[in-house]
């Protein structure tokens, strides 16, 4: 069964909200702030005569949005920095004046280049990486406080099974009190990001992170701004604007995974549904839409979410692994009380009491959730994983160190 966000209500709700709402000028301002995030890259500079004309329209973009969205100081943040890079020292100094102003605490600088870019002391601490901690974020959602979400069968279920993997003392050999684990009620959007918090917080660079997300997710083609989220159990459907303020995105996960923590090793495993096809299946999660765009048939799911994930493949020790590609759907069944993806994962990691490499274990996930859900569905879900350099490596049953 396809796992996503109920994209049918978007089109039927939101899309004429969009129509009816186009004074709600600031809603817009937001998700022209969202595109300017995505594109931000360390390597972006205005040196060239190609990176000053496009920080020139990200400024341009951003100066509307603080003029319609005044109040709003992500907006003059971002307005701000990228008046830095072009060297505009006033509107630097009148932009700042506005973030101190509405007390805006994230200051982090989106140019700069990430941690996880920045290469290790040796080699050795590459091929053969000593692991200080283990530590995992496992977040599984199959109710949601608004009812136009449809709820879910096994992706709770999916969370707690992948628990009991990592907490195998024969498997995943995570310390219990190292994993965070966040189900329906406790995984509402402040309970995910204070996860992800401790996390920041507490690991070190030998340390390794997993973090494993089973919920409804929307794609960037089927967004009329590009901007793709994770639903999260108290996500507001009632119109654009909630949506955007009460989800996950997308872009600030990924900033999160590549800006914040510190470890030099980070697994995100995403269970969603990324599909922009107009079907509805028995027994599905919910029902598709078109969307704006349709993503190439061998698109990877990353590529549905965000440009951003780009980042995560530079450098070092980065792996982004989901249940199927862009063009697909992830499906479950109440056969095996489980998503294809997560029960081969598990069943895969299993088998090798969690000592086999990412790259050897994925290989065979993907041949089992192909082959079954062929054959249980006459459906293609093949799923999906990047890595940047040495992620592929990665053990996650590997001892930590004494």
């Amino acid at each position: 069964m396809p796992r996503f966000l109920l994209l049918l209500f978007l089109t039927v709700v939101l899309l004429p909200y969009r129509a009816e709402a186009q004074g709600d000028r600031c809603q817009g301002a937001l998700n022209a702030l969202n595109r300017v995030k995505e594109q931000i890259t360390p390597t972006l500079s205005a040196s060239t005569p190609a990176g000053k004309a496009r920080l020139e329209v990200m400024r341009s973009t951003l100066e509307n949005g603080t003029h319609l969205c005044k109040d709003f100081p992500e907006l003059w943040f971002y307005r701000m920095v990228v008046s830095q890079r072009l060297g505009l020292d006033k509107d630097v100094s009148y932009s700042k004046e506005k973030v101190d102003e509405l007390n805006y605490g994230n200051h982090f600088d989106p140019f700069s280049v990430p941690p996880a870019a920045t290469p290790p002391p040796s080699l050795a601490a590459i091929t053969n990486p000593r692991i200080g901690k283990k530590w995992a974020l496992v977040v599984g959602i199959d109710t949601f406080q608004d009812k136009r979400a449809p709820q879910l069968k096994f992706a709770a279920k999916d969370s707690r099974d992948f628990v009991n993997f990592l907490e195998d003392p024969h498997g995943g050999r995570f310390e219990p009190s190292h994993v965070i684990h966040l189900e329906n009620e406790g995984a509402t959007l402040k309970g995910i990001k204070e996860g992800l918090g401790k996390l920041r917080v507490e690991t070190k660079p030998d340390d390794l992170i997993v973090l494993y997300i089973s919920s409804h997710g929307s794609s960037r083609f089927v967004d009329p701004n590009g901007v793709s989220y994770i639903i999260t159990h108290d996500t507001d459907l009632n119109d654009a604007a909630t949506l955007y303020a009460t989800s996950l995105q997308m872009i600030d996960l990924v900033q999160e995974v590549n800006r914040e923590l510190k470890a030099r090793q980070v697994v995100l495993i995403l269970d969603t549904c990324y599909s922009g096809d107009a079907l509805t299946n028995p027994g599905s999660r919910g029902s598709l839409m078109v969307g704006n765009e349709d993503p190439p048939a061998d698109a990877p799911a990353s590529a549905a979410f965000s440009p951003a994930f780009d980042n995560l493949k530079v450098g070092y020790g980065r792996a982004v692994i989901t249940a199927s590609r862009a063009n697909e759907q992830s499906w479950e069944s109440p056969k095996i009380q489980n998503g294809y993806f997560t029960h081969y994962l598990l069943q895969v990691l299993q088998e090798s009491h969690g000592e086999d490499t990412l790259d050897h274990v994925f290989a065979q996930v993907r041949t089992k959730v192909a082959t079954h859900v062929k054959t249980d569905f006459n459906a293609s879900q093949n799923p999906s994983f990047e890595f940047s350099e040495h992620a592929d490596s990665i053990v996650l049953g590997v001892p930590e160190a004494n």
